[in-house]
């Protein structure tokens, strides 16, 4: 992975989570349901789970929470669950907002590089950054 895929940030717990419904219609053909559309908004609030960890970005968004971590399995876990068309959140990896009441996320207001100057760090691996990182504590 490159430094630029490296952060530090937030993260953060989901405590509220209310859709409010505004209006919403169904189109149908006979009892034949063809689509539904709806609109409205999210009332959602959350605490701080989690400050300072150290985030790696993948190529279709999310971050993976160093922490959480382990192992080569980890690793295959994570890019199974890179879709063609996004990721999967939930267990390693964490999106930018809430999806659901006691959803883990990452704070992306608080998200800042973990590597200040690009000169030094060509290519790392997940383990070298573990080992760093705990070095560090």
């Amino acid at each position: 992975m490159k430094p630029e895929q490296i952060f530090i940030g937030n993260i953060k717990k989901c405590t509220k989570y209310e859709v409010h419904t505004t209006f919403s219609m169904t189109i149908s053909i006979g009892d034949q349901p063809l689509g539904t559309d709806s609109f409205g908004y999210i009332e959602e609030d959350s605490i701080l789970e989690k400050e300072n960890a150290v985030l790696v970005k993948l190529e279709k968004g999310g971050y993976v929470d160093l922490d959480t971590f382990n192992s080569a399995l980890d690793y295959l876990r994570i890019y199974k669950d890179v879709t063609k068309h996004g990721y999967r959140t939930g267990g390693l990896i964490l999106s930018t907002s809430p999806n659901r009441l006691g959803s883990i996320f990452v704070d992306e207001s608080s998200v800042k590089p973990y590597y200040q100057t690009k000169d030094k760090v060509k290519n790392i691996t997940f383990g070298k950054l573990k080992k760093e990182v705990e070095s560090k504590k």
